[in-house]
């Protein structure tokens, strides 16, 4: 943490060095004795908190606090007053022109440490907020990276296929995108309105402790500073508000959580598909990504029954064996949406192991397929769907990646009543794959 110490006065300037040196860690302090020079050096050592006194010569604190507080860049800056004057007037005008804390002269150590560390703390909390925020916004640029990639890679049926597929559910993943930033956005504001009401309650705190210390003070006058306090607290809810803060941060990191599971869902489709990486991968999780990328498409259409047998490893390249269930999955949703239904179909995800295979089944209770296109469904650019929903990809596409990988890929269907796809891998994968 970078600190700045601004006093026109050396002994200060050396014993705050000192104190702070002693008992913040990881504090890099810098002295300035020249209050024109302060907003440089801020800007030259990207200083996080500022101990600024208030009587110096040419420039008073307070001017340089306003002179701070009117550049946006320097909002989240840290500013402690650094004073020996007691009045209270003196205090309502640093706070109300954005001073956070304020330190007594002559230094009381026990204070010093314990204000200093506050306002370290206060200063990592929010550059935690601004990294939540950053993260955020690199989730939302490696989307876009993806989408570009998915542009750039239509050199082959494969990539053609996978265009197709990300043009279908393109809608779903924007929503599913955009509802956690949505309420993360939303978080931010409550935030920031919680940030005022706390800090006018601490700044209410200290004034209490201010009128404390007073040697004219009466018990009876503190007691009615007390329920004053406490009905200011009742009002603004400030016991709300701190369990609230809790959830927000809570709901915030699981946003960034489902937002990241996304793209990189959506990292796993964009890659070329000629890359040679067979690895041990999860049958389960390759599943669930491809359900979350259709999330939005299957809620609307289908309710989803997981049957799923734990600890599924296969030797497999994890993109292709990905799109490979995506496109069987948008295939079972286009044929529920088929059957123009009043009420939710069913697709039953079922994965198991038998001996040195693992399996995917697939099952949906569309519109079924006819006997005579049975043996035809693999074919390239056989498609039953209209003219515009579809080139007759999808399933020949998986086709050849289960083929390519070893393994068998059944089919059976009973018109207007159910259709199931089995895909059967090799565990331990397959020669094949590495001699293509």
């Amino acid at each position: 943490m970078n600190i700045l110490v601004v006093d026109d006065e050396k002994f200060n300037l050396i014993m705050a060095q000192d104190l702070i040196k002693e008992n913040i860690i990881n504090s890099q302090i810098f002295l300035c004795s020249s209050p024109e020079k302060v907003i440089q050096k801020i800007e030259e050592y990207d200083i996080g908190i500022v101990l600024l006194d208030i009587i110096m010569p040419n420039i008073n604190g307070i001017d340089i606090l306003k002179s701070i507080r009117t550049q946006k860049k320097y909002d989240d800056v840290q500013i402690i007053m650094f004073t020996g004057i007691k009045d209270k007037t003196s205090f309502k005008t640093c706070f109300e022109n954005g001073a956070n804390d304020y330190i007594n002269k002559p230094i009381d150590f026990t204070e010093f440490i314990a204000r200093m560390k506050a306002s370290v703390k206060a200063r990592n909390n929010i550059l935690s907020l601004i990294e939540m925020n950053d993260t955020i916004t690199k989730q939302y640029q490696k989307l876009q990276t993806v989408t570009q990639e998915l542009k750039e890679t239509q050199f082959n049926l494969l990539q053609k296929e996978k265009l197709a597929s990300l043009g279908e559910i393109a809608a779903g993943i924007t929503h599913e995108i955009n509802n956690p930033i949505g309420f993360i956005s939303s978080n931010f504001d409550t935030m920031n309105r919680y940030i005022q009401k706390l800090r006018k309650m601490i700044f209410i705190y200290r004034k209490f402790v201010h009128i404390s210390t007073e040697k004219t003070i009466t018990r009876e006058k503190l007691m009615q500073e007390k329920t004053v306090i406490e009905d200011i607290e009742r009002k603004q809810k400030i016991d709300f508000v701190l369990d609230d803060l809790a959830t927000i941060i809570s709901e915030s990191s699981e946003g960034t959580a489902r937002i990241t599971k996304i793209v990189q869902s959506l990292q796993t489709l964009a890659k070329t598909g000629t890359e040679n990486e067979m690895v041990y991968n999860d049958l389960n999780q390759i599943v669930e990504e491809g359900l979350l990328l259709v999330k939005n498409e299957i809620q609307s259409v289908a309710e989803i029954d997981r049957q799923m047998e734990e600890q599924l490893y296969l030797l497999c390249n994890k993109g292709q064996i990905g799109q490979a269930i995506l496109n069987i999955l948008l295939n079972a949703i286009y044929a529920i949406k088929s059957m123009n239904l009043s009420t939710l179909g069913k697709i039953t995800v079922k994965t198991y192991s038998s001996e040195d295979y693992v399996i995917c089944q697939i099952r949906d209770t569309g519109s079924g397929i006819k006997e005579e296109h049975l043996s035809r469904i693999f074919d390239p650019f056989f498609t039953t769907k209209d003219v515009g929903d579809g080139v007759g990809l999808g399933l020949s596409v998986a086709y050849d990646i289960v083929k390519k990988h070893g393994g068998e890929f059944y089919v059976t269907s009973e018109l207007a009543k159910e259709t199931s796809f089995t895909i059967k891998l090799p565990a331990n994968g397959s020669d094949q794959y590495h001699a293509k």
